[in-house]
């Protein structure tokens, strides 16, 4: 049953229905809403919010012609409305530094190795502008198609290119720039 179909049963009252909207979409939605607001306890709440509004959405009769994209946009709108909250600028981003654990299989040396170029790569993300921030993890952590990101963003789809396009380019300076250094300290 596509999306579409999952949300007019929805609208009709079908619990399962939600049931199944739930399931296909609870981990990448939370997922995308912890890597943009890096705090677990604030993605549980706003993953919960979210489906909260789908169903309040769908139970008024307000229905978008996509599902995956709408549901990311108001995954998104959630973020930015915690973001104005003065008490969310004042935390600590504490989790982005706890370690992963790991199979056993693995040494000190290599668990750390990943740890740090985990790090490298958050900084990295975080140097780029916010919305464009948004797109990288949209594109290569979600793998959503450029359509669907330029209508979670609400932008036209060449102003979107533009923007993953200046995007990974300032990722790809940023990494050279380290690279350029390691190779310094090396001689």
């Amino acid at each position: 049953m596509t999306d579409e179909e999952l949300i007019q049963q929805l609208k009709q009252g079908n619990e399962a229905a939600l049931e199944a909207l739930v399931f296909r979409y609870h981990a990448p939605i939370r997922s995308y809403i912890a890597r943009l607001v890096r705090n677990p306890a604030h993605a549980d709440e706003l993953t919960q919010e979210c489906f909260e509004r789908v169903c309040r959405a769908a139970l008024n009769g307000r229905l978008p012609d996509r599902v995956r994209p709408w549901m990311y946009r108001i995954a998104t709108n959630l973020c930015r409305d915690l973001w104005k909250k003065s008490s969310y600028r004042g935390e600590l981003l504490a989790e982005q530094h706890k370690m992963i654990s790991y199979p056993d299989r693995d040494t000190v040396t290599s668990i750390l190795e990943r740890q740090w170029e985990r790090e490298e790569i958050i900084r990295a993300l975080e140097s780029l502008p916010e919305d464009h921030r948004k797109i990288v993890i949209l594109r290569y952590y979600h793998d959503l198609k450029l359509e669907e990101i330029a209508e979670i963003m609400e932008m036209p789809l060449n102003t979107l290119k533009s923007k993953l396009y200046k995007s990974l380019k300032s990722l790809a300076a940023v990494f050279a720039g380290k690279e350029e250094r390691t190779v310094a300290e090396k001689k």
